[in-house]
């Protein structure tokens, strides 16, 4: 059932198309679609799946994904990683519940959220940032989540020094110079253990790659950036409708040893 405040994706149905709205469910809120006028108090108390008779069509509440709630609802205090590369990045990297993690970087905590819940139940994620009002942030926005909260410790600290945890399964880091950090996680990651970086310019992959090849400890086994596309889909005509923008670069780096 659907309660006061609650975030709805609202999904309106008009003249052959299709137009979809997150809107919150407020008893004295209005809002304007090209099918009509949806009421909050219509939304208050309706279960997930019902449709709402509009003057000129129809609007289907939905359960937000986390996806959508992550997107549109939580807080940000720095840029975040969206969807896209952090699923990606959770699955280059293999993580299965009971692994314990480093993250290098909170910000809002977007990424952690998904790390904590590729690794709850049984294992933890390190996630260390420099700003205590980042950490602030990120502990909200994970509350939001319930349960996956307890499978974050959330520590102020500089992956470049202050990392204490050892035999880390893998390490994720969104810090301007994580080039700084490798001698340092090296000591604190399991051997063969992946180190994903996010990189937001070519001048920091370019410098990281220099470094790494001039480094024993770590070979880079995959640099890459995602694309997507949306497609517009009516009665009238499919096409592309938008070029979601360039994120980011990422990094694979494994921790390796040198030939005995």
């Amino acid at each position: 059932m659907i309660a006061e405040g609650e975030l709805v994706t609202v999904v309106v149905k008009y003249r052959g198309g299709l137009r979809k709205y997150y809107l919150r469910a407020r008893k004295g809120a209005t809002y304007t679609t090209p099918a009509g006028i949806i009421r909050g108090a219509d939304m208050i108390g309706a279960e997930y799946g019902d449709a709402v008779r509009l003057a000129e069509g129809v609007a289907y509440l939905l359960k937000p994904t986390r996806r959508e709630v992550m997107e549109e609802s939580l807080e940000r205090v720095t840029q975040v990683i969206y969807a896209r590369e952090a699923r990606f990045a959770v699955e280059e990297a293999d993580l299965a519940p009971g692994q314990r993690v480093l993250e290098g970087g909170t910000g809002s905590g977007f990424l952690t959220i998904y790390l904590a819940s590729a690794v709850c139940p049984g294992g933890k994620v390190y996630s260390y940032d420099v700003k205590e009002e980042n950490l602030a942030a990120a502990r909200r926005n994970l509350e939001t989540f319930g349960e996956i909260a307890k499978c974050v410790e959330l520590k102020l600290g500089d992956v470049r020094r202050d990392v204490a945890e050892r035999e880390l399964d893998a390490g994720f880091l969104d810090v301007p110079e994580p080039w700084e950090a490798l001698d340092h996680l090296w000591e604190r990651m399991k051997g063969g253990a992946p180190l994903v970086v996010f990189l937001p310019s070519m001048n920091q992959l370019v410098k990281l790659i220099s470094h790494v090849s001039e480094l024993e400890g770590w070979i880079a086994t995959r640099v890459t950036e995602l694309m997507e596309r949306e497609i517009e889909v009516s009665r009238e005509v499919v096409r592309p409708s938008r070029f979601n923008p360039f994120m980011g670069y990422l990094v694979f780096l494994r921790k390796v040893r040198s030939p005995g």
